[in-house]
C-alpha cells in the first residue's frame, strides 16, 4: 500500500512541476471550458512593434560558465540557492526570459 502511495505523491510532484513550468513561460492554466490562452501572446499582440528590449539578450552558455566559474570558487552552495530562488532545480529549467536576471543576480555573489 505505501508503495502505491509514493507512486501518487511522485505523480503529483510532477504535475506541480509541470503547472511551475507553465506558469513560469508565462502560460496560463486551461478554463473551466478547457481551453488554454498564452499570455506572452496577447502582451506581444498589446505592444507596440518594432520595440526592442532595454536588456541584452544572455546566453544559457555563458550563465553556465560564470555559474561554474563561482561553484569552483567554493560558491556551490549560493549558486544552488540563487537557482532555486528563482524557482528552479537547475539551470537548464530556467527559461531564456529569466536568464539575463539571474546573470545579473549571480555576479553579486
Amino acid at each position: 500500500m505505501s508503495e502505491g502511495l509514493m507512486k501518487m505523491a511522485e505523480g503529483y510532484e510532477m504535475i506541480a512541476a509541470g503547472i511551475r513550468q507553465m506558469i513560469s513561460e508565462g502560460r496560463r492554466l486551461p478554463d473551466a471550458a478547457g481551453e488554454v490562452t498564452e499570455k506572452k501572446e496577447a502582451a506581444e499582440a498589446e505592444s507596440p512593434k518594432g520595440k526592442e528590449k532595454d536588456e541584452p539578450q544572455i546566453d544559457r552558455k555563458t550563465v553556465r560558465a560564470f555559474l561554474t566559474e563561482k561553484s569552483r570558487a567554493g560558491k556551490t552552495s549560493e549558486v544552488k540557492n540563487l537557482i532555486t530562488e528563482f524557482g528552479y532545480s537547475k539551470l537548464s529549467d530556467v527559461p531564456d526570459e529569466k536568464l539575463g536576471a539571474l546573470y545579473q543576480k549571480a555576479q553579486a555573489l
